[in-house]
């Protein structure tokens, strides 16, 4: 079984619980002493992640090792990004989308027949270039999650 298997709403629900908890562990993860398996013993046992499982009819004997995939993801975005912010990086990750981003997301919104539901001003070039993957292709990326919820159809 592979994470990106899933339907766009499992994953979304699967993402917002896993980043939430890695927030709340973050230091330790940093440190390392959290590791992954530990990380994902512990979800497999949360009660709230376990009625998400549940919920979706995944078994958790097969989820258990491609979660333990997709928390690695994670926690590698999750250190980059400390990294580069700790240097005040700006880059494609974190830089502010120019203007003209904005007006292709815009018309490709328009065209597709899709709503933005946050303000642009909180997107990123990256994000960006997410979300306009996302209305053409209708995939997301692993580790992507997040733009699920930044867009819906009409």
């Amino acid at each position: 079984m592979l994470f990106i298997e899933f339907d766009l709403n499992t994953r979304y629900k699967i993402y917002a619980q896993t980043k939430k908890v890695l927030r709340k562990y973050q230091k330790g993860i940093i440190s390392g002493k959290l590791t992954s398996e530990q990380f994902v013993h512990y979800m497999m046992n949360d009660f709230s992640f376990k009625k998400i499982l549940s919920e979706n009819q995944i078994s958790i004997c097969d989820f258990e090792e491609c979660y333990k995939s997709y928390v690695e993801t994670l926690i590698g975005i999750q250190n980059e990004s400390l990294l580069n912010n700790k240097g005040k990086y700006t880059g494609y990750y974190s830089n502010k989308a120019p203007c003209s981003s904005i007006f292709k997301l815009k018309s490709e919104l328009e065209n597709n027949g899709y709503v933005l539901e946050i303000p642009t001003q909180y997107l990123t070039e990256w994000d960006i270039d997410c979300i306009v993957k996302y209305i053409n292709t209708g995939v997301i990326d692993i580790g992507n999650e997040k733009i699920y919820n930044y867009v819906t159809k009409i």
